[in-house]
């Protein structure tokens, strides 16, 4: 049997002391082993499936407009053909020009009828693209629609590749405390390497990687962490409802987990949610933000998908 292994130490500071998370991955045929050095908590250690790693890792692919533009455009000269009839004329911009529709004819009820029925179609190709490629159109709180990684749906599709992570926190300590064990996946993954993400609107979640890519490649962005921290915590607490917080620079955890006094918190949709930030590298407590989002939450300049 092949092993492969792999030894990545990544440090967080602290205000009073150092501490260090030791990383080791063993590729084997069929699984990976992972295991983490946390003093002074015990060792975590899990295996994942080497198919669902490759699997999930084949399933991201980068946003791109071109390539929608041009699935929007054949989607919708199809549909034309077969909406061909006297007295209607339908033209469609050249392909080195912005996508445009227009519709002529004399028979002024057809042609409104083709014209909204060539939108429609138009609006559930870019639907249909995004779905695809696991992509979701996500409208900010000033109203602007940009393309996010459809954070709702692969996290859903990872819980189950991601029973053996939650089994191992479970195993250490236990499944009676919410707050404890939120606490304890909260702090293994702020030390798992911080990988930036550019500019949300404008990079399309270029540098978002699902929970299992993460785990392999060891970083992750604000978004990679929320999805992992959303989909371990939900596997444990299966009825616990959870969401991520999307600030215009920024996304973190709204949790169904019991505040205290002094934690910040959030109501979506009439229910109180903790709100968490594994993103790291600092270590940031349960209910606690940087001071900047803190604001940001206060007067609500944020957008939220509830798992």
């Amino acid at each position: 049997m092949l092993k492969i292994l792999f030894v990545v130490n990544s440090l967080i500071w602290s205000s009073a002391v150092a501490a260090a998370m030791e990383m080791q991955k063993t590729i084997a045929e069929t699984t990976t082993e992972f295991r983490y050095q946390w003093p002074p908590e015990p060792e975590i250690n899990f295996v994942l499936e080497n198919a669902q790693i490759k699997t999930q890792s084949g399933s991201n692919r980068r946003y791109s407009k071109e390539l929608a533009d041009q699935h929007i455009r054949h989607q919708v000269l199809l549909a034309a053909v077969k909406m061909q009839q006297p007295g209607v004329r339908v033209q469609i911009s050249p392909k080195n020009l912005p996508f445009r529709i227009t519709v002529n004819g004399s028979d002024s009820t057809k042609v409104a009828t083709t014209q909204q029925q060539l939108q429609k179609v138009q609006k559930q190709a870019y639907q249909s693209y995004l779905k695809r490629d696991f992509y979701y159109l996500m409208k900010s709180p000033t109203g602007e629609k940009f393309v996010i990684p459809d954070h709702v749906r692969v996290m859903r599709q990872s819980r189950s590749a991601l029973q053996p992570v939650s089994k191992a926190f479970v195993d250490l300590y236990g499944n009676n405390n919410i707050r404890q064990i939120s606490g304890k996946i909260n702090e293994w993954i702020q030390q798992i390497p911080y990988q930036d993400l550019s500019d949300r609107q404008a990079s399309a979640g270029s540098g978002y990687s699902p929970p299992l890519k993460l785990l392999v490649e060891n970083a992750g962005d604000c978004d990679s962490k929320a999805v992992l921290f959303a989909a371990v915590l939900q596997n444990i607490f299966p009825k616990i409802s959870i969401g991520v917080l999307y600030f215009p620079d920024h996304a973190v955890v709204a949790a169904q987990v019991p505040p205290l006094e002094s934690e910040l918190t959030v109501t979506l949709q009439g229910i109180t949610y903790l709100v968490i930030d594994p993103t790291g590298p600092a270590p940031t407590k349960l209910g606690s933000l940087a001071q900047k989002y803190q604001t940001y939450l206060n007067n609500r300049q944020f957008t939220h998908r509830l798992f």
